[in-house]
């Protein structure tokens, strides 16, 4: 069934139903609902997904600091052009921060996939590990997949551009929020 999803979502993101992907499935609407409770359920999991293979490629990686987190943006970017328009759908309503602290489990598996090299970032750049939360908060903020998909498709900036301009400007956040 995550697969009939995952491609009504990327065909019709904004608009898929549980019926569409039901259909798409080759079952009944119910039987649909038996695995997930509603469209937004199916759409937090694929989230889940592409997460998760973030995850596992930060682990894959050899790469520590800037190299690893850049490793991982790049990984990031690219994943936003296939996912991303299903990605925006998931949105909390809550910030990071928060999430992260109510041990939300998207934001905890984010957490696994970007402490990595956050941390090794705040090394690079001989920054206290204190600054943790606040490299979690710029790195979402600079890395939120609309305005990843916004550079890539509107402006039509190639990944590595992107990739290389998130990244310049998240570690000037990092050293500005620092006071260096």
């Amino acid at each position: 069934m995550l697969d009939a999803a995952t491609s009504v979502l990327r065909a019709e993101p904004a608009t898929a139903t549980m019926q569409s992907i039901a259909h798409k499935a080759a079952l009944s609407q119910a039987t649909a609902y038996r695995h997930f409770p509603s469209v937004e359920a199916l759409v937090v999991a694929y989230h889940e997904e592409v997460i998760v293979s973030l995850v596992e490629h930060g682990e894959r990686s050899r790469k520590t600091g800037k190299a690893l987190f850049e490793h991982q943006a790049t990984c990031w970017v690219k994943l936003q052009r296939v996912h991303g328009p299903v990605i925006v759908r998931s949105g909390s309503q809550r910030g990071l921060l928060e999430r992260l602290h109510g041990a939300e489990t998207m934001a905890t598996l984010s957490g696994s996939a970007w402490d990595p090299a956050l941390k090794g970032v705040l090394a690079d750049l001989e920054l206290p590990d204190t600054l943790l939360d606040i490299a979690r908060f710029l790195h979402d903020a600079l890395f939120d997949p609309r305005e990843i998909l916004d550079l890539t498709k509107t402006a039509g900036l190639p990944d590595e551009q992107v990739v290389r301009r998130l990244s310049d400007a998240f570690y000037g956040a990092l050293t500005g929020w620092a006071g260096r």
